[in-house]
């Protein structure tokens, strides 16, 4: 969904119309919500919990919504601060003990081609599950949502060179960690 039509909706909101434009609201954005909150909390089913506290949150938050920020930037950030609420409750983190937790990939091994691409996103997903949970969300936001720098920095409510800093490394951390990974897939 674009600024404007995010725009459109808070007007639409504002005029009135809740029902229908929050439905709208929850189809754009809750997949990239339920995505961020996966890729934090690495749990499937705390995952939508917090998917729909996060709902219930902008909900209750648009009528003292300024619109100073993106639409979208406010949201993810709302999103940060449920996932972070989890955490906070759910320590510690803990894994399968082949390390997968709810990571694990539910879908179907094809081919071989198809195999192999599953292995390194799960791969993936591991690597990053494993970074600091700050990492871990700087991470999720720029390379998975394509969030800029100045926009992930408002959204973490950082310093955009603490941003860089995390991004840096992260960045650092998931290569340790997919060169060790791949070197026992071989």
């Amino acid at each position: 969904m674009t600024a404007v039509d995010d725009q459109a909706l808070l007007e639409r909101l504002r005029r009135g119309d809740h029902q229908a434009a929050f439905r709208e609201l929850v189809v754009a954005h809750g997949k990239a919500i339920y995505n961020v909150a996966l890729f934090t909390l690495n749990d499937e089913v705390m995952a939508e919990d917090a998917t729909q506290e996060v709902f219930v949150r902008i909900w209750r938050g648009l009528k003292g919504f300024k619109a100073q920020a993106k639409l979208a930037s406010w949201i993810y950030r709302i999103t940060k601060n449920v996932c972070y609420d989890y955490l906070k409750k759910r320590r510690p983190e803990r894994l399968d003990e082949d390390g997968e937790g709810a990571l694990a990939d539910n879908g179907q091994l094809g081919p071989e081609g198809e195999y192999l691409a599953g292995q390194q996103h799960l791969a993936v997903r591991r690597a990053v599950a494993r970074l600091p949970e700050r990492q871990r969300m700087a991470i999720t936001l720029h390379y998975f949502h394509q969030r800029s720098y100045e926009e992930v920095a408002e959204i973490m409510e950082q310093p955009l060179g603490t941003v860089k800093s995390y991004l840096h490394r992260a960045k650092a951390s998931l290569a340790g960690a997919l060169k060790e990974m791949e070197g026992r897939l071989v």
